[in-house]
Formats: structure tokens, sequence, C-alpha cells
């Protein structure tokens, strides 16, 4: 029997695909009014075929979250303080916000669904993966290897990013996403500017020295 013709280099997965029509779906709609069918005729198949991919709208979900888990995951590596130094937070920082931006979709999943995400966690055997990443970071801002002001603000800057991307979603949905992306940016750098050894902020820099520019074509 002949092989089907292997797909072309960079062309989605049907389950990809799949997974994709559900994130748009879940970010407008909500989860629990997306039903199967939608997603199926959005597909273009049968809901039957749909359960070929995927046995439940549950399943969907959590591979979704698992999406957004492998990101966090990825961010928590980077911050190892083993080789990392806290001059090397912006950077870092500053990559976890393209991800975050060119993720979007995935994020505001997460925000507008908790609840369902929350049932899943405790009726899937990889509903629990989120709480890893919790006990890592936690791990990580407890490290006394960093001084307790330092992690403080590193703690500050995660926040900043979490709320900054909510509210760029429901409050300055009608702003270009390169304007926001640059103010979380540059918030982010007030945060964490260098800390002296008492525990106070370094002396500000001049007006604009350290934020980044609009991205130009």
């Amino acid at each position: 029997m002949p092989r089907p013709p292997a797909r072309p280099a960079g062309e989605k997965s049907t389950r990809e695909q799949i997974l994709d029509v559900a994130l748009d779906l879940f970010t407008t709609e909500g989860f629990e009014k997306t039903s199967l069918r939608e997603i199926a005729e959005r597909m273009g198949f049968s809901k039957a075929a749909l359960y070929y991919h995927f046995a439940s709208k549950d399943d969907i979900l959590l591979a979704l979250h698992l999406r957004l888990h492998d990101l966090g995951q990825a961010t928590i590596d980077r911050f190892d303080w083993d080789r990392v130094a806290p001059g090397d937070w912006v950077g870092l920082l500053d990559e976890f916000i393209d991800q975050l931006f060119d993720n979007r979709k995935l994020f505001l999943l997460h925000m507008r669904n908790h609840a369902a995400l929350e049932k899943i966690a405790h009726s899937h055997p990889h509903g629990e993966a989120n709480h890893d990443i919790e006990e890592r970071f936690r791990a990580l801002l407890t490290d006394t290897r960093v001084p307790r002001a330092q992690r403080l603000r590193l703690s500050f800057a995660f926040g900043a990013v979490a709320a900054g991307m909510a509210m760029s979603s429901e409050v300055f949905d009608d702003l270009p996403v390169d304007e926001l992306r640059m103010e979380l940016r540059s918030a982010v750098r007030d945060l964490l500017r260098p800390v002296s050894a008492s525990g106070t902020p370094a002396s500000p820099a001049e007006p604009d020295q350290e934020r980044p520019q609009p991205v130009t074509a």
C-alpha cells in the first residue's frame, strides 16, 4: 500500500489546526459556550471526525493549556541562578514579553477560562502541570543566593508583565501591539533598575535612556 504524501515543511498537522481553531473560539466565545460541533464545522469536517483527534472538549483545553505551560517552563529554565546574574534579567524578561505577545491568545485563554482550567487540573493526569511551574517560581524567589531586594524586584517585574498583558486586552485593546509591547518593556526596565547592597534602588537613569524604541519596518 503506498504511503500518504508527506506533509510539507511548516504545514501544521490536523491536530494542531484543531487546537488553533479551538483557541480562537475559546478566547472569543468562552470555553463553556463553544461546542465540539462548532469546532468541527470550522474545520470543515464532522463531529465524529473530531473525536478521532480528541476524546472531549476538556482534552482540547488541556492540550492548549500545556502549550502555555511549555512557555512558562522554558522561562523558568532561563532563570537559573547558577548561570544567570541579575544584570541578565532585563534581556530575559524582554524575551518573555515577546513570547507572551506572540502567543497572546494562549495567555487570554488562561485568564478568561480559569474556572474550566482549574476543573481540568483536578480531573486529568497532566492537569497539575502548572503547579510545577508555580513551585519552581516560588523556589526561584526564595533562593537566598540572590539578595532579597533583587528578588522582590524580580517578582514585581513578573507581576507587571502578567498585569500588563491582562490590561492590554481588556482596557487598551485599541492600542497597537508594538506600542503595548514597548511600554511593558519600559515598565519592567524601571522595576529592574540596579539595587544597591543596602537594598535601595540606584539613581534613575536619564529620561528615556533605557526606553526601548518602537519597531520600525
